[in-house]
């Protein structure tokens, strides 16, 4: 229970960041002419995505959280969000003009085809969906995993007819040695009632 909640926590802080990631500047062009940034939702840039992915995984984390029954759905979920968000920001990394935008168009407007000092590089944003995408695989995976292993139920919680068949793996061993060496003994033989003395005989005469 404990390492649901430090996975549940992870993701929590994933899906903030992310949600984050997406409304801050993703590109930002600098030059002699001052600086400009691109935010992840402006110009129908990818930070809507971003942002969808985002939502869902607070779908997802509620899930896991919440309905034990469908725990690894959720978390199996998050995982795959976090796959997505992470190509989501490398190939707007990769690719610069397509996360530029109208960036692009102004940085060839200054330029002039004159060599000037113009650098396009990736900010923040971009970055935070990286890690945000990251630490939600890393959440995910391990929350499956978890949720994989099945639960060890006490034995002083399994009815007395199973928990004296020693057949279920989930007794302590302590439990199973007793219950066998009471299956294994030999039944008591039934104490006999005492013979009743004899009468004496009538005396003679």
């Amino acid at each position: 229970m404990r390492d649901k909640r430090v996975y549940a926590t992870v993701a929590a802080i994933a899906i903030l960041v992310v949600l984050l990631g997406s409304f801050l500047p993703w590109v930002r062009l600098t030059g002699p002419f001052g600086e400009f940034t691109k935010r992840g939702l402006e110009d129908d840039s990818d930070g809507i995505i971003t942002l969808a992915l985002g939502l869902a995984a607070v779908w997802a984390l509620a899930y896991y959280i919440f309905d034990q029954g469908r725990a690894i759905l959720g978390s199996a979920s998050l995982a795959l969000a976090g796959v997505a968000l992470i190509a989501v920001a490398a190939l707007n990394m990769t690719d610069m003009d397509r996360a530029a935008g109208v960036l692009d168009d102004l940085e060839k407007l200054a330029s002039g085809g004159e060599e000037v000092p113009i650098e396009l590089v990736a900010a923040e944003g971009l970055y935070m969906i990286l890690i945000g995408g990251v630490a939600m695989v890393l959440a995910g995976s391990a929350g499956s995993a978890a949720a994989l292993v099945p639960v060890r139920v006490p034995a002083a919680a399994l009815p007395p007819e199973e928990a004296a068949s020693g057949l279920t793996p989930l007794e302590s061993p302590a439990v199973q040695t007793v219950d066998e060496g009471l299956e294994g003994a030999p039944a008591e033989a039934p104490a006999e009632a005492p013979e009743p003395e004899a009468e004496a005989a009538p005396g003679d005469g």
